[in-house]
């Protein structure tokens, strides 16, 4: 299926961020003021408006978003969390002094933590308990107290949360149990947190208003796709090629049926986020996390005959080590070099940005797949194929809303990048790829960009020539 192609000058007006100017409601404003005088929040900038209001909301990008990425990163640091994608998700909620947010709009307060049944664990509680829940009104924790009387209930818990039956679990114990294993893990295939995470922009870390609003406030955040909201994230921060919008669909079929989508190619290691997958349950494929198996290896090595698997950044790496492997500890170890390739390509990438060449990466990403959805018919679940899928159009405010998020979480991760300890030190230690981002950045700076697109595929030649060297 050919990639489908999009107006440019559209897709500059879908980048740019709108104000947001909406009335604040009075428990918000009391939950501002609390917030930032809290000692949790100490050295976090912020400062007032006229209105003598807080000044909540910064741009990323901004001088003033960076002076608070940094205090983010302090505090990541402070508390042992690695920044890398997802710390600062972490991180607010850690620090957060109530684990209660209030929403802007309607001032309701919720839980920053994921303790509310998303729409797959509503379902399943209706058909166990014959009770209905509306999203975002009663925790998990609440649920159970006022539906669990009897050893046949804590059954139909263990049903609805996919816990084996030999789990002895009591009445007693069952409450610690969801905490730890679901709440505390993040399971976010079956429980959400009542505001999403959007450090630095926001002061406390989470977007202002809470999930019981997100659907009106953003229409690209409706209700039926609240519980994906983080699914295909990896993909922007990854800087992944790949119809995204399709494999994305793909992998809520999965979801729908209780299964894990496993990519063959991990996109954490550099391959495309495509519409295939191995059906794994969800603690099989934490177990097997992002290393690649010699027979996931000839999968990708078969694939690759007739479609695109690995991105294009990192096919350099790929080229050079794919036909070296021919054990399961061979792949392993090439797993291990590809995470650490694109672990120099998102540090290249942050380079690039913060020299203020930041339009020229925008040619690497893929928001023109946010107009196009797919109907899959034929699905089955036991193997992860399907017979056919059938392409559909779309142009409205959901899809400008996806490429505006899809543009902001690309570039903030590079953010994120750029105060990695790591990359002050030049972790490759090659003078030879030193030299080639020179040369970049002197074609990028005489705006020379074809020529500079080529040179900067030559320093990913050069740091696939440093990871076979340590084959």
């Amino acid at each position: 299926m050919s990639k489908p192609k999009i107006n440019k000058r559209k897709m500059k007006e879908l980048k740019e961020t709108a104000d947001n100017k909406r009335q604040w409601n009075a428990n918000f404003l009391k939950y501002t003021e609390f917030i930032v005088a809290h000692p949790n929040y100490k050295g976090l900038f912020y400062e007032r408006g006229e209105d003598k209001k807080v000044k909540w909301v910064v741009t990323g990008k901004s001088e003033k978003g960076q002076e608070r990425r940094e205090w983010w990163d302090k505090q990541c640091k402070k508390h042992g969390i690695k920044i890398e994608a997802g710390a600062y998700a972490k991180i607010a909620l850690k620090i957060h002094p109530t684990k209660k947010h209030t929403c802007q709009i309607c001032g309701k307060e919720l839980s920053v933590e994921y303790v509310y049944p998303n729409k797959r664990t509503i379902t399943a509680i209706k058909k166990e308990f014959g009770v209905s829940v509306a999203p975002f009104t009663k925790d998990i924790f609440q649920i159970v107290n006022e539906l669990v009387k009897s050893e046949s209930d804590i059954e139909k818990v263990k049903r609805i949360f996919k816990i084996k039956s030999s789990e002895k679990l009591s009445r007693q114990n069952l409450n610690d149990y969801l905490q730890k294993y679901f709440v505390d893990s993040y399971a976010k295939g079956l429980l959400s947190p009542g505001a999403m995470s959007n450090s630095p922009d926001r002061f406390d870390g989470f977007h202002s208003d809470g999930a019981c609003c997100r659907h009106e406030s953003d229409k690209g955040r409706h209700k039926t796709n609240l519980q994906r909201y983080g699914q295909d994230r990896r993909v922007y921060e990854n800087w992944a090629d790949g119809d995204w919008k399709m494999a994305d669909r793909l992998m809520s079929l999965f979801r729908k049926q209780g299964l894990s989508a496993d990519h063959i190619g991990p996109i954490s290691l550099g391959f495309c986020h495509r519409p295939k997958f191995h059906p794994l349950t969800k603690s099989e494929n934490s177990a097997k996390n992002n290393r690649m198996s010699l027979t996931d290896v000839k999968v990708l090595l078969a694939d690759e005959k007739t479609e695109q698997v690995v991105s294009w950044h990192s096919k350099f790496i790929w080229d050079k080590l794919k036909n070296k492997v021919t054990t399961d500890k061979e792949a392993a170890k090439l797993s291990d070099l590809l995470r650490k390739n694109l672990h120099y390509v998102l540090i290249v990438f942050s380079m690039i940005d913060e020299k203020g060449f930041g339009k020229f990466l925008e040619q690497f990403l893929n928001p023109e797949y946010s107009f196009f959805d797919y109907k899959f018919e034929g699905f089955d679940p036991k193997t992860g194929n399907y017979k056919s899928v059938q392409q559909i159009k779309k142009t409205g405010k959901n899809q400008q809303n996806n490429i505006k998020r899809y543009y902001r979480v690309s570039f903030d991760v590079l953010k994120e990048y750029k105060e990695k300890e790591n990359r002050k030190n030049k972790i490759w230690k090659s003078q030879e790829v030193d030299t080639a981002l020179e040369k970049l950045f002197a074609l990028l700076k005489a705006k020379k960009n074809k020529e500079a697109k080529t040179q900067l595929e030559n320093v990913f030649k050069k740091l696939a020539d440093l990871a076979e060297s340590n084959w």
